[in-house]
């Protein structure tokens, strides 16, 4: 495996990525959490088009199921967790590659979020950190989880429903599947909370804690190939520790633990066909790991960064080689990791 980087620009506090095409090119797109920019980088040609210049405070940029150049993304959740004021904006490209950014709403303390059709409509799931904050430490208000159904114009307002509620630190959010039905694990000081998508609208959504301890991020896929899903967590709220845990006889066991400083990446997919798990820290030694499994059952580490100190990343899969886009957040960096058999 060989893995080549390659740093596409500066961007202080950069912290938001996404992949998605933007008038038929892939584009690499990143933002900051701090009054700062939002850029898109084309794959290609690597030319850089400033999508909006501020007000930042961008913890997510999420591409619209079914609607070709345009994204939902969050502003104004300025550092740290300072974000009353944070709010939902959509972005459209238009046909020279500019940008009509349009604020939806204010939604305080929205700190992850997904869209998604159920059937021919449009939802928003969201994880909201807190509800309010009198102080950095003050955690006394918990957060939730919220949903809503987009309106037909997609730039207004639309009502939010609390499907659950009292999740302390609702910081990891992650889109995939649990016991075979659609799903988005959500994350907090009571545990890991699997939210189920209803089949129609108008169904209620059903919410499951899978897990009873501290998790700040999480993400899943099936590392050792037997059909069943595995679990790679953070711990604790920006912590020490990433962990991948498999579940045996009803239980989760830890399979593989790895040291961190605030850790805040973690994600898991196929990385040259295999599956892979990706757990990286923003401080300390700033590790960007690779986990997969080797043909004895062991988990191995492939050191991908160890200078960056990544907040998010993004991956596709292309055709030739795997891009892992990096928002290498300690030292204002955006980067793309390529990966190839050779």
């Amino acid at each position: 495996m060989k893995i080549t980087k390659k740093v596409l620009g500066q961007l202080e506090r950069v912290y938001a990525t996404t992949i998605m095409e933007v008038n038929g090119r892939l584009n690499y797109i990143v933002a900051s959490e701090g009054v700062n920019q939002c850029i898109a980088y084309d794959a290609e040609s690597l030319a850089e088009t400033v999508v909006w210049e501020e007000p930042g405070g961008t913890m997510n940029i999420v591409p619209i199921p079914g609607r070709p150049n345009e994204f939902y993304a969050t502003q104004k959740f300025a550092p740290t967790f300072n974000a009353q004021e944070s709010r939902i904006v959509h972005g459209k490209a238009n046909e020279d590659n500019s940008w009509t950014v349009t604020p939806v709403m204010t939604i305080p303390y929205l700190h992850r979020f997904d869209l998604l059709l159920i059937e021919d409509a449009l939802y928003l799931i969201g994880g909201v950190l807190c509800k309010s904050k009198a102080f950095l430490e003050d955690w006394s208000d918990p957060g939730c989880i919220i949903v809503g159904k987009l309106e037909k114009d997609i730039t207004q307002p639309f009502k939010l429903t609390t499907i659950y509620d009292g999740i302390t630190k609702n910081h990891g959010f992650y889109a995939g599947e649990w016991k075979n039905r659609k799903a988005y694990l959500i994350t907090g000081v009571e545990g890991v909370f699997a939210a189920y998508v209803p089949n129609n609208q108008g169904e209620s959504w059903e919410v499951e804690r899978i897990l009873d301890f501290e998790v700040s991020d999480c993400s899943m896929c099936d590392i050792d190939g037997d059909g069943q899903l595995e679990l790679a967590t953070i711990e604790k709220f920006h912590g020490e520790l990433g962990k991948i845990y498999k579940e045996i006889n009803g239980k989760w066991e830890m399979i593989h633990s790895h040291k961190y400083e605030f850790g805040h990446v973690v994600w898991g997919g196929k990385i040259q066909d295999e599956p892979a798990f990706i757990i990286g820290g923003r401080k300390g030694d700033m590790e960007l790991i690779l986990f997969t499994m080797d043909e004895k059952g062991q988990i191995q580490e492939t050191l991908i960064d160890h200078t960056g100190g990544p907040s998010n990343i993004d991956v596709i899969n292309l055709d030739n080689k795997d891009v892992i886009l990096a928002a290498n957040r300690q030292i204002g960096e955006v980067a793309i990791y390529e990966i190839t058999k050779n």
